[in-house]
């Protein structure tokens, strides 16, 4: 066994249950004011809510989606780094289809 190898998992470790509870976090919170929409929608239907509360409420559910790549980089640096190369990935890729042709298959 190497003697730093514990010290290595157990950060790894770490690492991902502090991600994994950042993501819940953010889930929680961004779909609980959608969630208590419906709830009270469910059990009465004389409640009338403005809607500019369910206007907000949507907007934080797909926020969700959006903070998830935040979260992920500010914790690991294999997503920084593969973040640090993605443009110049993205013009490598549109010179190369820009010089040839790609003939569209049907799926």
């Amino acid at each position: 066994m190497v003697p730093g190898g514990t010290v290595a998992v157990s950060t790894a470790g770490r690492n991902a249950v502090i991600t994994s509870l950042l993501i819940c976090c953010g889930f929680v919170f961004c779909f609980i004011p959608i969630s208590i929409i419906r709830i009270i929608s469910l059990c009465s239907e004389s409640v009338l809510y403005g809607k500019w509360y369910y206007g907000i409420a949507a907007i934080l559910m797909f926020t969700n989606s959006i903070i998830n790549p935040f979260i992920y980089s500010a914790k690991y640096r294999e997503f920084q780094n593969a973040l640090r190369r993605l443009p110049s990935k993205i013009k490598a890729y549109s010179q190369h289809s820009s010089a040839q042709t790609i003939p569209l298959t049907p799926l």
